[in-house]
C-alpha cells in the first residue's frame, strides 16, 4: 500500500522561515515506552526538548497514535508530526518547521518506509527487518525506488533511522569480536525464518546497498581512527538481557548533495542516553544557509600582553585589574600594564571574584576551595565531602544566588585520589557550596573529568567542559546541563554542545551578556599518544545560546588553558596560554554577577 499526502500535519500556523542549520536526532525508542517502568518515558521528553533538535526521526513507536505522537513532538518545542502507522512497529517524524509530501510506504518493507521533506531535503525514516539480511538489501533497492522517483535532479536526501545491518566500515571491529556470530548463530538456531548470518557469516549486504546509491555514511566519515568504537546497541538498560556485544546499527545517511553542509554528527553516548532506550541516539547538524556573512564577535587580533606568570584562571577586578595563576603564585597585572606577584605561594588554578569583591580561588596544590577576603584573611570554604579530601580543585563558577560550583578533576598522579562513590569507585566530580556553608555533590559520573564550567546569568543552565586528555580515547567534550532551582542538575537534560576528538579538549569558559560562550581548548601540536593537532586546534571556541558553534580565533600557543572579561568596558577577552597571556577586543562585554 502506497499513500500520497500533502500537509500541513498540524493546525498550528506555519512557519516558513529559512533557518541557518538543521540539527537532527535519530532514535529508536523501544516498543514505544510500553517495556521498563518510568521515569524512562519523562526522562526521554526532557532530554529530546533539552537537545533542541529542529528534525526527530523516530522508531518503535508502538502503541502510538498521531495525537500521541504529536503531544511528544510538542513537550519539546516542535508543531508538526507524521506517523507512518498505528500498530506495530511504526515510525514517525516531528519537525520544528512544516512537513511537506507525506508518503508512506507499506508494500515490500517489513516495518514500513516514511518519506517527507522538510526546509527542501527530503528524509526517510528507516526501520529496515531486524533479522534478515536479505529482506534488509531488497529494502534498500526499493528505497532507491523511490528516490529515483522524485521530481527533481540531484535530491537532497537525509536517511536516519534504525537500519538492522552491519556497515563494511566497521567489519575490523565485528572481525576482532569472538562472542558476536556465534550470538548471531544461536539466534538463528532458535528462529527457522531468520537470517542474520549468511552462510555462517556476518553480511554487509544491506548498507553495501545504501553505500552504493551513493549515500554517505556520517559516523563513518567524521570517525577518527585513533578513538575507539561506539556503537549504538544494545545500551546498558538492557543489561539484564542478552543482545550481544556492541555493534552500530543506526546511521544518518546523505546523500552527495548535501555531504558538503553537514557541520557535525555524532553518537549520544553519555550515562544519560545508556538508561532511555535499548538503542542509541545519533545526530548530525547539516548547514543550510552560508554564514561567512555573519559578524564576528572580536574586534581585533589576538595580542600578546606577556610570556610568563599566566598559566591559568585570569580573574578581572576594576581596581586590582587582571589576576592570573602561574608559577606557583597568583600573579597581577594592573589595568596600566604593571605585574607583579599578588598572592605567593598560592598553589592555585580557578579564580572568580564574588559580588562582594572578594576572589575565590581553586588552590589545586592543597585540595581545597579557599575564600582571600578584601582585608586579607583566608576562609576555608570546602577541603573534604563526606571525609574525603577533595582531589584537585580546578575551576568554578558562581551563579546569581552567590552559590559557589567548582571542578574537581585529577590529573597526573592519582595514588592519592580519596573521593570515592558508596561503590568504591573514583568519582573526579562537580561540588556546590551554599552560602551557608552547605557542600553537595551534583555531578558524581554524568561526565569523565570535569575542567572548567559555567553558569548562564538566569541560573538555567551549567556548562561543564570534560577533558580526560592523558587517557587515549578519554572525553574531551563539553557539556550542558539545565540547573534545577535548588542548584542541582537534571541529569536527564544533559546535551553534547562539542566534542574535540583525539585532540586536547575543553579547558575554561566564560559568557558574555549575549549569552554565548567562550571556550579554551586545543593543541598546536600533537601530545602522543594521548592528544592530536592535526590540524591546529587551540584557541578560543564561540558559541551560541543554542549551542552552535560559531567562531573559532586561533592562539598561536600551546596550550589554550582559559579565558576571562575584562578592561575598563568589559570587553576585552584575556587568554592563558602556555604561561603567556594574551588579549583580544569583543563587541559584547563579558557576564558578571
Amino acid at each position: 500500500m502506497t499513500l500520497l499526502v500533502c500537509v500541513p500535519v498540524s493546525a498550528w500556523s506555519t512557519d516558513e522561515s529559512s533557518p541557518e542549520k538543521l540539527r537532527i536526532i535519530t532514535h529508536n525508542v523501544w516498543y514505544g515506552f510500553t517495556k521498563k517502568p518510568e521515569p524512562r518515558y519523562a526522562d526521554w521528553k526532557r532530554w529530546m526538548k533539552a537537545q533542541t533538535p529542529d528534525v526527530v526521526s523516530l522508531q518503535e513507536l508502538n502503541t502510538y497514535t498521531e495525537e500521541k505522537l504529536l503531544a511528544d513532538a510538542e513537550s519539546w518545542g516542535h508543531r508538526h508530526s507524521v506517523l507512518l502507522k498505528e500498530g506495530g512497529f511504526s515510525t514517525g517524524i516531528t519537525s520544528r518547521y512544516p512537513i511537506h509530501d507525506v508518503k508512506r510506504i507499506r508494500q515490500g518493507f517489513h516495518h514500513g518506509l516514511l518519506r517527507c521533506r522538510i526546509q527542501g531535503i527530503w528524509f526517510y525514516v528507516i526501520h529496515f527487518h531486524p533479522s534478515n539480511f536479505r529482506w534488509r538489501i531488497d529494502e534498500a533497492a526499493l528505497l532507491k525506488q523511490d528516490v529515483e522517483s522524485l521530481a527533481e535532479e540531484n535530491p537532497k536526501v537525509v536517511l536516519a533511522g534504525d537500519f538492522n545491518g552491519f556497515s563494511p566500515a566497521d567489519k575490523s571491529q565485528y572481525d576482532s569480536d569472538p562472542l558476536l556470530v556465534s550470538f548471531f548463530k544461536r539466534l538463528d538456531q532458535k528462529n527457522p525464518a531468520a537470517r542474520n548470518l549468511n552462510d555462517g557469516r556476518i553480511d554487509y549486504g544491506g548498507i553495501q546497498a545504501i553505500l552504493e546509491q551513493g549515500y554517505t555514511d556520517l559516523i563513518a566519515s567524521r570517525r577518527s581512527p585513533r578513538l575507539p568504537f561506539v556503537g549504538t546497541f544494545p545500551s546498558k538498560l538492557v543489561s539484564d538481557q542478552d543482545h550481544g556485544t556492541d555493534r552500530r546499527l543506526d546511521y544518518i545517511f546523505v546523500s552527495p548533495s548535501l555531504r558538503d553542509q553537514v557541520e557535525s554528527v555524532a553518537i549520544l553516548r553519555d550515562p544519560c542516553t545508556e538508561m532511555l532506550s535499548d538503542h542509541l541516539p545519533v545526530t548530525a547538524t547539516i548547514r543550510l544557509q552560508d554564514a561567512t556573512a555573519r559578524k564576528s564577535v572580536f574586534t581585533s587580533k589576538p595580542k600578546l600582553l606577556q610570556e610568563t606568570g599566566a598559566g591559568e584562571g585570569p580573574a578581572w577586578h576594576p581596581k586590582l585589574g587582571l589576576l592570573t595563576s602561574g608559577e606557583g603564585n597568583i600573579n597581577r597585572r594592573t589595568p596600566a600594564g604593571e605585574q607583579s606577584v599578588w598572592l605567593r605561594d598560592a598553589g592555585s588554578n580557578g579564580l572568580r571574584f564574588d559580588k562582594q569583591g572578594d576572589l575565590v580561588i581553586c588552590q589545586s596544590a592543597r585540595r581545597r576551595l579557599v575564600r582571600q577576603r578584601q582585608d586579607g584573611t583566608l576562609q576555608v570554604l570546602a577541603d573534604h565531602y563526606r571525609k574525603m579530601k577533595f582531589n584537585t580543585p580546578n575551576d568554578l563558577a558562581i551563579d546569581a544566588k552567590g552559590r559557589i560550583y567548582f571542578t574537581d578533576p585529577r590529573y597526573g598522579d592519582r595514588s592519592s585520589i580519596e573521593m570515592r562513590d558508596g561503590s568504591g569507585r573514583q568519582v573526579e566530580g562537580v561540588y556546590r557550596v551554599d552560602p551557608d556553608g552547605t557542600i553537595a555533590r551534583i555531578i558524581t559520573h554524568e561526565v569523565d573529568r570535569p575542567n572548567g564550567i559555567a553558569i548562564t546569568a538566569d541560573n538555567r543552565f551549567l556548562y561543564v567542559a570534560d577533558n580526560n586528555n592523558n587517557t587515549r580515547g578519554g572525553a574531551r567534550k563539553l557539556w550542558r546541563f539545565n540547573l534545577n532551582p535548588d542548584g542541582s542538575i537534571d541529569a536527564a537534560t544533559q546535551r553534547l554542545i562539542y566534542d574535540w576528538g583525539t585532540t586536547r579538549g575543553p579547558d575554561g569558559l566564560k559568557l558574555d551578556t549575549a549569552g554565548r560562550l567562550y571556550v579554551a581548548a586545543g593543541l598546536n601540536r600533537p601530545n602522543l599518544p594521548y592528544e592530536t593537532a592535526d590540524p591546529p586546534t587551540a584557541g578560543i571556541y564561540v558559541f551560541s545560546p543554542a549551542g552552535d558553534l560559531l567562531e573559532f580565533i586561533a592562539i598561536p600557543r600551546d596550550e589554550t588553558t582559559n579565558c576571562s572579561f575584562g578592561g575598563a568596558d568589559g570587553k576585552t577577552l584575556f587568554v592563558t596560554a602556555g604561561g603567556t597571556l594574551w588579549s583580544i577586543r569583543t563587541t559584547t562585554p563579558g557576564q558578571t554577577f
